[in-house]
């Protein structure tokens, strides 16, 4: 047992007595576990204030005015999946001392390469693999197997794919005139991005791990409906988007799903992209862009349509949360 693990139960007992979730859906998300030095009620209130947690909690769109989703960081994905159990049986022994309300209690996990197994905490589906596809099965997504599980698994790798969306492109460059945001010191380019990471997918020690390249592959071809025997197959799959004049728009934004699926987002975020404004920090004017990336998703919301006819993944968990919401309050 690490360091972390051993300090598990004081940060279950930190949530379970934090007031803010009382009769309020609470989502364990992954992020940095900084709450470990949390004690006071003031740092308490800050919990969901963290990064990771603090993007989610504004893709709540604004018309769900009260009782918002209560997102809490708890680690990575292990993380997360070993503070449930924990969690849940603290708070059965002693109920009366708890805020929580366990038919309110989620998590929200990344997709990742590796396969996790989460028979423990979910006896329908053995692997966070299986949970994936029976979500995601068709579009809309399958909020019932979430409503069953208790688990909002990422339909691309990571949060991080989500802020490459290619419908992005123009809605920042609109929404923040202001800021300059390049790649590798250019303007920037989702589709110079999405061709850099499909070269990426020969070298990716994570795909190409023999544990995970049989799933990545499986993945795909059940995406695509089509047969992918190899990595090769694969790649040249990808670079049909190369070929705009042959493929059609729909075809096209498989494909960037394709990648957004098995390429990790988050070095070319954090490492490759460069954010500046002439009027703003470093830190505010990336805050901004991040911001702005939530609010696309927040205003992509319809709360009041049951039939979650958008395409993106994160609009459509949203409304099955505030479906819950008005069922559990």
């Amino acid at each position: 047992m690490n360091d972390i693990e051993v300090k598990d139960p004081e940060f279950c007992q930190i949530i379970l007595k934090h007031r803010r979730i009382k009769n309020n859906l609470v989502i364990l998300c992954e992020g940095t576990r900084e709450y470990l030095n949390v004690h006071t009620p003031q740092q308490i209130k800050r919990l969901d204030d963290f990064p990771d947690a603090n993007f989610w909690k504004q893709t709540i769109p604004m018309e769900w005015k009260s009782k918002k989703p209560v997102f809490i960081p708890c680690g990575s994905r292990s993380d997360i999946l070993r503070i449930y159990p924990q969690l849940i049986d603290l708070h059965n022994n002693d109920p009366d001392n708890s805020y929580l309300s366990l038919h309110k209690l989620f998590i929200l996990i990344d997709l990742d390469i590796q396969c996790q197994d989460i028979s423990n905490i979910c006896p329908h589906y053995q692997t966070t693999e299986e949970l994936y596809h029976a979500i995601y099965e068709n579009n809309p997504i399958d909020t019932n197997i979430i409503d069953q599980s208790k688990i909002i698994i990422t339909g691309w790798i990571h949060k991080e794919a989500y802020f490459l969306e290619p419908d992005l492109q123009d809605y920042l460059q609109n929404e923040l005139p202001l800021t300059k945001i390049t790649y590798k010191n250019n303007p920037l380019s989702l589709e110079t991005i999405y061709q850099d990471m499909i070269q990426d997918i020969n070298d990716d020690a994570d795909i190409n791990h023999r544990d995970n390249i049989n799933n990545v592959l499986q993945r795909i071809e059940k995406f695509l409906s089509m047969s992918i025997p190899d990595k090769n197959s694969l790649i040249n799959e990808c670079e049909k988007l190369n070929q705009n004049s042959t493929i059609t728009p729909q075809e096209k934004r498989k494909l960037i799903e394709v990648i957004l699926k098995i390429v990790k987002a988050k070095p070319y975020w954090e490492d490759e992209i460069t954010i500046e404004d002439d009027y703003l920090s470093e830190n505010k004017a990336e805050d901004n862009v991040l911001l702005a990336i939530a609010r696309f998703y927040a205003n992509s919301c319809n709360l009041s349509d049951q039939s979650n006819s958008t395409v993106y993944h994160i609009p459509q968990w949203v409304n099955f949360l505030y479906t819950k919401h008005k069922e559990l309050r």
